[in-house]
């Protein structure tokens, strides 16, 4: 796998080291994770989050429990800028095991994860994890001041001499009143 290239699945085969109720594995690994728009995630090759993650075999399931930890680049919502937002995630899900003969057409598991045929994909339980645990409102500081709504400068690192002052709609006709009266006294 080159260095550039995302992973799309962290598939683990769980047939035979979980063949009984109550054996159970542990998963280590590690990945660079990129944050795009809203919560999209992409998972490359590196080392910025690490997560341990112990699988249990359990009737018609396995239980996930483990921790995620480490850091990820994200894009301040008021200056644009990109801040570290570090993850320390304590992780417990349940993941239904099921086999071909389970499964009937029409069946919906969506909003379950599941072991199908002895296979777990993780990827999407991490993905899932991570992105709850990110915040509302991703900001670098609660004292960032963000962009210059007329010249767009980063009012953090460079004040502008922009005027924002904001006029109501409804009072400009006043405005013109006032002009007009300036000039007529002048």
């Amino acid at each position: 796998m080159r260095k550039d290239e995302p992973i799309t699945s962290i598939e683990l085969d769980l047939a035979g080291a979980l063949a009984r109720v109550g054996d159970s594995q542990r998963i280590r690994g590690s990945a660079r994770i990129v944050a795009g728009d809203s919560y999209e995630l992409t998972f490359l090759p590196g080392d910025n989050v690490a997560w341990s993650v112990e699988v249990r075999r359990i009737t018609g399931a396995v239980v996930l429990t483990g921790d995620l930890s480490g850091t990820v680049t994200l894009q301040c919502y008021r200056c644009l800028e990109s801040f570290e937002y570090p993850l320390d995630i304590r992780l417990r899900e349940n993941a239904l095991w099921l086999s071909e003969e389970d499964v009937e057409p029409g069946d919906d598991f969506a909003d379950e994860y599941e072991v199908m045929d002895g296979t777990l994909d993780l990827l999407p339980v991490l993905r899932d994890a991570i992105c709850l645990a990110f915040p509302v409102k991703r900001i670098c500081s609660e004292a960032c001041r963000g962009l210059c709504t007329a010249c767009g400068s980063n009012l953090n690192i460079d004040p502008c001499e922009c005027d924002t002052t904001r006029i109501d709609a409804r009072l400009r006709p006043l405005e013109g009143l006032k002009k007009r009266m300036e000039e007529r006294d002048t």
